[in-house]
């Protein structure tokens, strides 16, 4: 593994942890249905999914 990749995966780690704190934040200061939970999680899942897709096809600046 390069530089490079080692560099792209530590910050998908970062950004990974950043999401599951915003999942953490809704769940301590929202009451949600399990309807809208399943929303969020979906959704921040997703945008797990789109960060390491950017990660993956994108150089470092």
């Amino acid at each position: 593994m390069g530089i490079q990749d080692q560099i792209k995966e530590n910050l998908l780690k970062e950004i990974y942890t950043d999401i599951d704190k915003m999942y953490d934040f809704m769940d301590q200061h929202f009451i949600l249905s399990g309807e809208h939970e399943k929303v969020v999680i979906k959704q921040l899942n997703k945008l797990k999914d789109q960060f390491y897709l950017i990660a993956k096809e994108s150089s470092l600046s």
